[in-house]
């Protein structure tokens, strides 16, 4: 989420009195219909659904999201606001955990690692079994400088979800970062097996490689990476990551 500047104008929720019920099968018709409705002008009649999701179904972010988007603006006073209407929902709806995960996100991005890490306790014992839970916890550890937590965090997501790429990028980073050199490779390799293409979780590798001394393979890494992403090009030469290699004849030949 860019550092984007948002207020969030108070919608009075609790005082809508709910009678009707959303079946399980139309939440996704009914997500859609408040879309419509927001972008019809109607936002009064959106924020009825989107509070009626919120209540019913509050495992779904979705509809929090939608919520979001459709009672902010830009102002100066930026993610404060948004953070004050999501404890305002909060209020509400205290056992929501759509709206304790956009807290913890927030807070997160703007570097309030503390105020995050609270929340996400509380989402976490609600939630157990997410992944993105789990995530979040990751990198606010690697925020914190807390890498041995953050390496338990990637651990316990890769076991929930160990078909995100990205994921065991992040569980390599935090590896690193404890010096588990042969952990941190054997992460990234299976990063690079779930997005064959995708050059950066490449280039990570190689930095792995590099940091272990194998210059033959964080060469050929850097080189496929920098073929898909020419970009890269320029980052590996600022890369304290490949200090190593910045006077290698080869290396100067692949980011040239």
């Amino acid at each position: 989420m860019k550092k984007f500047i948002i207020l969030l104008i108070v919608i009075a929720l609790s005082g809508h009195g709910f009678s009707q019920k959303i079946h399980p099968d139309s939440v996704k018709v009914n997500l859609n219909k408040a879309q419509m409705l927001f972008r019809d002008g109607k936002k009064s009649e959106a924020n009825v659904i989107y509070s009626l999701l919120m209540k019913e179904y509050p495992s779904n972010r979705e509809a929090v999201q939608g919520w979001l988007v459709a009672n902010m603006k830009r102002s100066p006073t930026g993610e404060l606001e948004a953070l004050v209407q999501l404890d305002s929902l909060n209020k509400i709806y205290p056992e929501n955990p759509g709206i304790i995960f956009f807290k913890v996100f927030i807070n997160g991005e703007y570097g309030k690692n503390e105020e995050a890490l609270a929340d996400l306790e509380k989402l976490i014992l609600i939630q157990p079994d997410s992944a993105d839970n789990w995530i979040m916890k990751g990198q606010i550890m690697l925020g914190m400088k807390k890498y041995e937590d953050a390496c338990l965090s990637f651990e316990k997501a890769t076991a929930l979800n160990p078909k995100r790429s990205d994921v065991w990028g992040m569980k390599a980073a935090a590896l690193v970062q404890t010096g588990r050199h042969e952990a941190a490779l054997t992460a990234a390799n299976k990063g690079v097996e779930l997005s064959p293409g995708d050059p950066n979780a490449i280039y990570n590798r190689g930095c792995i490689y590099c940091l272990k001394g194998d210059r033959v393979n964080a060469l050929a890494d850097l080189k496929k990476a920098t073929e898909l992403n020419p970009g890269l090009k320029q980052h590996a030469k600022t890369d304290e990551d490949f200090k190593n290699l910045w006077e290698d004849v080869e290396f100067k030949k692949i980011t040239q």
